[in-house]
């Protein structure tokens, strides 16, 4: 069975970077700018978004606004709803995402952490990370205090 909130996360994950590209409507920067297995996941959901007016609005709102959280969310929702309505584009969905490369897929329940990506990196719950060099000490716990030796004698 597909997770429909997941798929519909992913998309939108291979898609984000690309959306001031595909804001601007530039049909030759597009085919330039854009990996050819992320324009035919925009196509493919561009067709489908096409067939509801909801939707429709909802990826004209984006496509005005890209960087606006509240158009975001409303066109994830959109495209989760048609996903549900229809299994089949959900399927074809899962193949493009896939040829795209780079999706991850996780669903974290609980405490913990999720890394995924060349490059990533990730703490655990009450974790720090620390790039770079270190010197001195580190001290981890709660209620700790630290004090240098001159403050410790007086």
């Amino acid at each position: 069975m597909i997770d429909i909130a997941l798929l519909a996360n992913s998309a939108w994950t291979i898609l984000q970077p690309y959306l001031p590209i595909l804001a601007t409507k530039a049909a030759e920067e597009i085919g330039t700018k854009i990996p050819e297995a992320v324009a035919k996941l925009w196509n493919a959901i561009q067709k489908k978004f096409d067939t509801k007016t909801d939707a429709q609005e909802a990826l004209e709102d984006l496509l005005n606004s890209p960087n606006d959280s509240d158009t975001q969310a409303t066109f994830r929702q959109q495209l989760k709803k048609i996903m549900a309505e229809d299994t089949s584009f959900a399927i074809d969905l899962d193949k493009l995402l896939e040829a795209a490369g780079d999706t991850y897929r996780a669903a974290l329940t609980g405490d913990g952490s999720i890394a995924q990506g060349a490059g990533t990196k990730v703490v655990g719950k009450g974790g720090i990370m620390i790039g770079g060099d270190v010197t001195g000490n580190v001290v981890m716990g709660n209620d700790n205090t630290v004090n240098s030796d001159e403050k410790k004698k007086k």
